[in-house]
């Protein structure tokens, strides 16, 4: 009976070995979506007029992507660690951060489908607060300038960036020369597009994270649950051998 047993308590400890490398990587792979976001967002706050306005509370696409790198970032490490070590304290922790992290997600799509907002509010805003680096990728792809177009430059003091213009060359007498020509198409349209043409990637791309934040739950309880018992089993084992012992002396 003690060796069948024992048996079982090893093959759990292989589980456990196993599972823990799974839920190791899973949190890794999280941890480093979590500094892709960040990173990002620190080049636009670091290039950009945005971060002046960061306290001012208006700033909703800055907000919502900084919130999301943090939670990738603070369960993707806690669950790193988490795995390594295989302490029960530090996986409970992990497990709460992750049920709140899931929990927020759901919130907030619940609370973007309460505030009505379309994609294209979601992409004014973007636009309003990216830096022009950012812009000016855009608009190279999309052979566009400004959101609107160059007339949205009018009435403002901002200049227009280099990417707004189409450079062509000209004949005169034998020799060529190279012309700016401005662009006078906007890219809301054509970004609006490309994400409706593209909409199965990205939203398989978030299904996909947020699945693996489930997945970790999943791992999370069941290595608890595992380590729970084999921690009960180390004491019964030691109570047995205490007890022999005992008995070993008296005779």
């Amino acid at each position: 009976m003690n060796l069948k047993r024992f048996n079982m308590f090893s093959m759990e400890n292989k589980m456990i070995g196993w599972l823990r490398h799974v839920l190791t990587a899973i949190s890794v792979l999280l941890f480093l979506v979590g500094c892709l976001m960040l990173g990002y967002m620190a080049w636009v706050l670091a290039t950009s007029i945005t971060v002046t306005l960061f306290l001012s509370g208006t700033l909703i696409f800055t907000y919502s992507v900084l919130g999301v790198g943090l939670i990738f970032f603070i369960t993707g490490l806690v669950g790193w660690v988490a795995g390594a070590s295989e302490v029960l304290c530090v996986l409970r922790l992990y497990l709460a951060l992750l049920i709140l992290a899931v929990s927020a997600e759901i919130g907030g799509i619940v609370a973007l489908n309460l505030l009505q907002l379309r994609l294209d509010d979601i992409l004014i805003n973007g636009w309003a607060e990216v830096n022009q680096g950012t812009r000016n990728i855009v608009q190279n792809n999309f052979n566009c300038c400004g959101f609107y177009g160059p007339k949205e430059f009018a009435y403002t003091n901002y200049p227009i960036s280099n990417s707004c213009y189409n450079t062509i060359q000209e004949v005169n007498k034998e020799t060529f020369t190279n012309a700016q020509q401005l662009k006078q198409s906007g890219c809301g349209a054509p970004l609006k597009f490309w994400l409706d043409d593209n909409k199965a990637i990205w939203c398989s791309i978030l299904a996909a994270l947020g699945g693996l934040q489930l997945m970790c739950i999943v791992l999370c309880i069941h290595i608890i649950h595992k380590l729970k018992d084999k921690a009960g089993y180390k004491r019964a084992s030691d109570k047995r051998r205490l007890h022999d012992e005992k008995g070993a002396y008296s005779l």
